[in-house]
């Protein structure tokens, strides 16, 4: 103990002594219609949730300007840490797209500041979604597709089939479009086996409005359609998403794609689909 004895120890911090509040002094936080929207600070809540809040309810009523604005300052003033930069990036050109009016060359340029803040799988599916709808708006079509090809490969969902309907029809082959809209209704199909309640309706909306379009096609073409799109690309990944935990909401597990498994996939589409379709894509 010797060595201890010229060891002197700090003032010891006195800490404030906790004192409860009386049920008189409680003030309730304000959760009433609309809160989010006045000026008051509310102090205990994260003013990012305040903010995305107010941004939400802006875009329901259709004042998108105001609502990037809003994202626009998350961005600035939070954007800069971890998953949050993603997540301000894609609310920013996610908003951006819903302004008509909104230069296709600035979107362009929102994309690419995006680009580098992809992390993990959750991250770059939604990347190759907003690639969609920003090279459909710029008119890219050979990106546009490509974009889609890459979704269908991980998500295989209806919307992505059938946003390839929206190619010119001058760079399509014959049977592109046709074939496109069977590969919506063979999921669709396959998704009604396994749904349940409200999302069983919207499918069978979904599948209705599909059916009315095929059926004004011709039936040979619709026949050798169904026949020649009931394949499978190759997966973009082989995680087994349905053993993830609930709580990884933004998929940050699986295959990111890699330039190699980007070829994989094209090549896959081609040799399955572009025979038949004529794809601009060849």
């Amino acid at each position: 103990m010797e060595c201890f004895a010229d060891f002197e120890l700090d003032e010891v911090e006195q800490k404030e002594k906790l004192r409860w509040i009386t049920p008189e002094e409680y003030k309730a936080e304000d959760h009433t219609d609309g809160w989010f929207m006045r000026e008051e600070q509310h102090k205990l809540i994260d003013k990012r949730d305040v903010l995305s809040q107010r941004a939400s309810y802006l875009n329901r009523l259709g004042r998108h300007d105001e609502a990037l604005e809003i994202h626009e300052e998350l961005k600035r003033d939070y954007g800069h840490k971890g998953g949050f930069r993603f997540m301000a990036e894609d609310a920013c050109l996610s908003t951006a797209l819903l302004i008509p009016s909104y230069p296709s060359t600035s979107l362009l340029s929102m994309l690419d500041t995006l680009r580098p803040t992809v992390t993990n799988y959750g991250d770059q599916l939604q990347y190759f979604n907003l690639c969609s709808k920003v090279y459909y708006r710029s008119g890219d079509w050979p990106l546009f597709l490509r974009s889609l090809i890459f979704l269908t490969s991980y998500l295989d969902m209806t919307d992505h089939w059938e946003d390839m309907t929206k190619l010119p029809k001058e760079l399509c082959g014959p049977n592109f479009s046709i074939g496109c809209l069977v590969k919506t209704s063979l999921l669709i199909n396959f998704q009604l086996g396994m749904s349940r309640g409200f999302v069983t309706k919207k499918l069978k909306k979904d599948e209705e409005r599909i059916r009315k379009n095929i059926a004004e096609m011709k039936r040979d073409k619709v026949d050798i359609a169904y026949r020649e799109m009931d394949k499978t690309v190759v997966k973009g990944t082989t995680n087994d998403d349905l053993s993830r935990p609930a709580h990884l909401c933004r998929w940050t597990e699986g295959s990111m794609l890699t330039l190699s498994s980007s070829y994989s996939i094209l090549d896959s589409f081609l040799s399955n689909y572009s025979e038949w379709t004529h794809s601009p894509c060849k």
